[in-house]
């Protein structure tokens, strides 16, 4: 079975990642809807039949079976409901939508229309992250005291880019923070028992943060995230019998799409180097759930867990305001 696509927005993750993903997965982009830009290239790019400047147009094309949605956060919710509404299968970017209550109407939706729906984390899905929770498992630095993911970039345009819009849900705790936060949930599985913020805000969003957080028995993490510094993307993690780093964790595309572990035991240093496509296998992934119905390979209890730690996270930022 061919899935056939849709794709709302021609933003950056979309034309230069997610669409080159589904080509490469098998997948057939049948339309793309846009209505700010012109989309005559990406439609000879990737061999589009239809463009369109109305999103609703897309959705009330009965051929298509999915829709990969990178419109800006606080648009994800409605267009979800929508494409939900006529019966399509969404992938929509992260963070998926803005609070748990929405998440949980779109959940008794997708039941009812007997459709998938799933948020767009791809470093899910390369095998340094799959092998990364296997040696955890197998235990492997011992039990787990300490965990630490960090999330950093310069932000060039602070006029007009979304990411700085609050109205649009900017902020660098939904755009790079959500993966910090998730990455210490999938490979914690352990519940937040409580938590402290420190942020810095300009263009009246979150622009550089960082929360501690306690997690069940005893283990300590940092988040620690902003649009302001040096690029950087790991995760770290001490046991009580030895350390594991991830130095490329999120974004394993800018190297050469291979991903490393570092692991410390006995004071020695072994590195696996793993390769692997994160956004095709992602692609491969939720079209293998459309499929399979059986199959989840992120299941809405987790992005739940996800969306109420991270929507507790961004009301606390609020309330709290500036520090330094």
């Amino acid at each position: 079975m061919t899935i056939k696509w849709g794709i709302l927005s021609a933003a950056t993750i979309a034309k230069n990642y997610v669409m080159p993903a589904i080509q490469e997965a098998g997948g057939n982009i049948l339309a793309i809807a846009s209505r700010s830009q012109d989309l005559t290239e990406i439609q000879q790019a990737f061999q589009i039949p239809y463009t369109l400047n109305d999103y609703n147009q897309l959705l009330d094309m009965d051929e298509i079976d999915a829709v990969y949605i990178a419109l800006p956060n606080s648009f994800h919710f409605e267009w979800i409901m929508k494409a939900i509404e006529h019966g399509k299968h969404v992938l929509c970017e992260k963070p998926i939508v803005l609070s748990l209550e929405e998440l949980q109407i779109i959940q008794k939706k997708s039941i009812e229309k007997k459709v998938k729906v799933m948020e767009a984390f791809m470093y899910r899905f390369h095998p340094q992250i799959i092998e990364t929770k296997k040696l955890l498992e197998e235990g492997a630095i011992g039990e787990v005291l300490t965990i630490r993911s960090q999330f950093h970039f310069t932000l060039e345009n602070w006029t007009d880019d979304i990411r700085v819009n609050p109205n649009l849900g900017g902020g660098a705790l939904y755009d790079i923070g959500c993966y910090c936060i998730n990455v210490q949930q999938f490979l914690l599985d352990k519940k937040v028992v409580t938590y402290h913020v420190l942020q810095g805000r300009k263009s009246n969003v979150d622009v550089h943060l960082t929360i501690q957080v306690q997690y069940e028995d005893g283990i300590l993490g940092l988040i620690d995230c902003s649009f302001l510094g040096e690029f950087s993307q790991s995760v770290d993690l001490i046991g009580t019998e030895g350390s594991l780093r991830l130095p490329f964790a999120f974004r394993t595309d800018l190297n050469q799409d291979f991903g490393v572990i570092q692991l410390i035991q006995n004071g020695q240093l072994s590195s696996q180097h793993i390769e692997g496509n994160a956004y095709k296998n992602q692609i491969e992934h939720f079209q293998k759930s459309i499929e399979q119905r059986e199959f989840q390979p992120y299941s809405f209890d987790s992005m739940l867990e996800q969306v109420a730690i991270l929507e507790e996270f961004q009301t606390t930022l609020k309330r709290e305001g500036v520090i330094g």
